[in-house]
């Protein structure tokens, strides 16, 4: 165990450099991703807008056999019910669109239904909510076990401006889970270039946002044998609101390369787990590689995050408060990569400890210019094992969170005040690629970095 937090002191602690081997307050973080991963969905991104399609109310079912890339598929405003895509081919450069039109589009099934909106076999495709100005959710999905399930090889999607409530399952749900057809299993399908971004997911029966398969490394057993899920690569899940979720927020597994988790607010999450350890914020399961950014999570019964991956980790800038067991949590299992790392992660609060790393298969283990506030055992970097390798620089340890000098931690803006023992008191973590924070100002802005997931931005 390493950087005891001592109860009754409330002094700041900086833990120095060393290595072992041994009603809501929703804050959305101010930076827009980059403009390469941001789409507008619009009827002029179709070099084939000529060409339309409207829903009708009465159909459930669309084959979209002989709708063309590039077309732009209307659904109409009002109360409806499920709706099933299949076979909607676009190409990279002229995706299909669905759209909503003439204002919000509410598919309203029971829990009992399967999905309340689903894909089947569907590739180069967007489903956008932003077809009326005024309206930032133009498709509500009310209910269904699955809210939206994207399934049976669909892949390059893309789904934004779209609420999803009251599912008995999933709100948002990303795979094809292998089974005795080969077509389904690793090596023979990838899901790609997926985008999950700008929708308000919430009282969900499972998780918030479910992107691929939970058992990369041992596959899933069949009457035909063992088979392994298919990989996900490029996966974006960003700018979301979740709140409210009976298991994990996000969860992402089988995304070996290109994922990105970032800019989303969890609130909530876990609140009735169908089994053990699936109550937490975020989990970056198993398979899962990338970076996890600019988050805010609050309230997890769980972990605020949990990680699994393969070993390629950077989890930072990140506020996480509340969360019933552990800040952030690692443990290694299918983990062929180097490092997991977490820096400038800003942990407030949990009930166990800041920081828990059962990683053992890891090659190293960076902590860095993390804030970690009265955690619960006391214990602000906890390994669980003697055999897990340790590098640590810079972590603030206290446990009174107005030693941190937010401006109004209460009210939610976790800025610094100039006054903040935080300010250049970091380690230099431009190695690692990070350069802004979790408001998207520069980093480092003064004479050296500073600890957590804000850096003060000099007038």
């Amino acid at each position: 165990m390493t950087s005891y937090l001592l109860r009754g002191i409330a002094a700041m602690l900086v833990v120095s450099s060393f290595a072992m081997c041994t009603k809501k307050t929703i804050i959305q973080p101010k930076n827009d991703p980059p403009a390469s991963d941001t789409l507008s969905v619009k009827e002029s991104d179709s070099a084939n807008a000529g060409f339309t399609y409207t829903v009708h109310p009465s159909e459930w079912f669309i084959d979209g056999t002989n709708i063309p890339p590039g077309a732009v598929v209307y659904v109409p405003a009002g109360t409806r019910g499920s709706l099933l895509l299949k076979n909607f081919k676009g190409t990279a450069a002229n995706p299909i669109i669905i759209i909503n039109k003439g204002g919000k589009v509410t598919f309203s099934a029971p829990t009992a239904a399967s999905y309340g909106f689903k894909t089947q076999n569907c590739q180069f495709f967007k489903i956008s909510g932003n077809g009326q100005s005024g309206v930032k959710y133009g498709f509500d999905v009310n209910g269904g076990n699955i809210g939206m399930t994207m399934d049976d090889l669909s892949s390059d999607f893309e789904i934004t401006n779209v609420e999803v409530r009251n599912s008995g399952f999933a709100g948002i749900m990303a795979k094809t889970d292998p089974s005795c057809d080969i077509a389904t299993q690793r090596g023979h399908f990838t899901m790609k270039n997926i985008k999950i971004h700008r929708n308000y997911i919430h009282k969900t029966g499972g998780e918030g946002v479910y992107v691929g398969n939970s058992f990369y490394a041992e596959g899933v057993s069949l009457a035909c044998g063992t088979v392994l899920p298919h990989d996900i690569k490029a996966v974006y899940i960003y700018s979301n609101v979740v709140d409210s979720t009976g298991c994990e927020g996000i969860q992402v597994g089988s995304a070996v390369s290109g994922c990105k988790v970032y800019n989303n607010t969890i609130t909530s999450p876990g609140l009735s787990p169908f089994a053990s350890g699936q109550n937490n914020g975020i989990q970056i399961g198993e398979g899962t590689g990338g970076t996890c950014y600019n988050n805010l999570i609050k309230n997890a019964p769980g972990n605020g995050i949990i990680v699994l991956g393969l070993g390629d980790n950077l989890v930072y800038n990140n506020y996480i408060i509340n969360a019933g067991n552990n800040g952030i949590f690692a443990d290694s299992r299918y983990t062929p990569g180097p490092n997991f790392q977490f820096i400038n992660n800003t942990i407030i609060s949990p009930g166990d400890d800041g920081i828990k790393l059962n990683s053992v298969f890891i090659p190293m283990n960076t902590v860095i210019n993390n804030v970690i506030i009265n955690p619960g055992t006391g214990v602000a970097i906890h390994r669980m094992n003697g055999d897990v390798k340790l590098s640590t620089a810079n972590n603030y340890v206290n446990i009174d969170v107005n030693a941190c000098g937010f401006v109004n931690f209460n009210s939610g803006n976790y800025r610094l005040k100039a006054s903040s023992p935080l300010i250049n008191a970091g380690s230099n973590v431009s190695a690692y690629g990070i350069n802004t924070d979790y408001y998207g100002g520069v980093r480092p802005s003064g004479s050296g970095f500073d600890i957590g997931a804000a850096e003060f931005q000099e007038p």
